[in-house]
């Protein structure tokens, strides 16, 4: 006979996770496929962005008549009310309604795991995953953690690609075993196309006069605090001097905290900063910046498209990897690294406008990129023959 205390954290999950399955299964079962139907989440479902945003976007454009349902949580939606299109249909995160559009829907886009409840996807139903970093420095999925439940990325029908080093990553952290939409990533091909005017747009938008530079300072999360350490902090004013002293021309920066983390006090720097934390779309700040300074996020990788100079500050190197998995030694890369605050200004004071280039060939040399700048069309093309296959059936 088993004794012991019930164990409520181990029980509800379990009896949430069949409670839901029931939900999905029956639902599959009353209502079948909706061959019009496309259900998008970023992020867990906080934020309505990244590549699912834009796919949805050109998708009603190409082709209005398309069902577009948005997963969000109830503060999303309330944030993101004034954003969002009239044509979405929103339903909250991980809630009975949200399970029964998901079982129901003809294709799914996302840039995060979803919930294994899910599976298995009935024959007709398609997964088209659009992970929110190609080039990841910090290790994902099955490659952080091995022994994790099994992922619903494994079930995923196609994986959205721009490198050979994503492509590679997907087989060891999704186990995906598919095949790729290799055109790149979609919200890479604002900056791919890098239009003056689209730069002109973004800057005005943010309230950024044209004599002005940007730096992006895009730091990323820690594993143990939601606070960037004080030994991960480089001197912003003394970066920004920097900046004007080597150009000529004045500097602000942007300052973008990553999702996961509450950021550093800008109190000292405030009249330099725009904080863009909250701004929704990561490729727009990509596009306004003249440079992009973070320690470990990916973003800048995106960035290195445009020909611009990509800054990795890693002084806190050694803890960090003490605390996370990563898929290589960012030191032996061609990215430009420095440990402290005076490598990081001897760097600056070492840029030319070529040297910039040499360094973002090199990095794309050695991730083996293929961002076509069509990358959204080329998922859109792939949704649309699915629901205009079912129609013709």
């Amino acid at each position: 006979m088993r004794t012991g205390k019930f164990d409520k954290s181990k029980a509800f999950p379990r009896l949430a996770h069949i409670y839901r399955s029931i939900i999905i299964r029956t639902t599959r079962l009353l209502r079948g496929i909706d061959g019009n139907k496309v259900v998008f989440s970023s992020l867990l479902g906080e934020h309505y962005s990244d590549n699912p945003r834009l796919i949805s976007e050109r998708l009603h454009e190409r082709r209005p008549q398309t069902d577009i349902v948005w997963v969000l949580s109830r503060t999303a939606r309330r944030r993101l009310k004034d954003i969002l299109p009239d044509y979405v249909r929103v339903t909250i995160y991980r809630s009975d309604d949200a399970f029964r559009e998901q079982a129901t829907a003809r294709v799914w886009v996302d840039n995060f795991t979803k919930h294994d409840a899910l599976k298995p996807k009935r024959g007709r139903q398609f997964y088209i995953q659009t992970w929110h970093g190609d080039r990841a420095i910090k290790m994902i999925g099955y490659d952080a953690e091995k022994n994790r439940l099994k992922r619903m990325e494994e079930y995923c029908d196609r994986v959205v690609t721009g490198s050979k080093f994503g492509e590679n990553m997907f087989r060891t952290a999704f186990r995906y075993k598919g095949e790729y939409i290799a055109a790149g990533c979609p919200r890479n091909d604002i900056l791919v196309k890098n239009d003056p005017q689209d730069i002109r747009r973004v800057r005005e938008k943010l309230g950024i006069d044209e004599g002005t530079k940007l730096l992006l300072y895009a730091p990323t999360y820690r594993e143990n605090t939601k606070v960037l350490p004080k030994s991960a902090q480089m001197d912003l004013d003394r970066t920004l001097r920097c900046l004007e002293e080597t150009t000529g021309a004045p500097w602000k920066c942007l300052f973008r905290a990553h999702y996961l983390s509450q950021g550093i006090d800008l109190e000292p720097v405030k009249d330099r900063i725009v904080d863009v934390t909250a701004h929704e779309e990561m490729s727009e700040l990509l596009l306004a910046a003249d440079m992009v300074l973070t320690d470990y996020s990916s973003c800048a990788l995106d960035f290195i498209v445009r020909d611009l100079p990509a800054l990795f500050f890693i002084a806190d190197w050694d803890e960090y990897v003490s605390t996370r998995k990563v898929y290589f030694d960012i030191r032996e890369t061609p990215m430009m690294t420095a440990a402290d605050q005076d490598a990081l200004e001897a760097l600056i004071r070492g840029l030319t406008p070529e040297k910039a280039r040499q360094n973002c060939a090199e990095i794309r040399e050695y991730f083996g990129y293929y961002e076509t700048g069509h990358a959204t069309d080329a998922v859109c093309d792939r949704i649309i023959e699915l629901l205009d296959g079912d129609r013709k059936a």
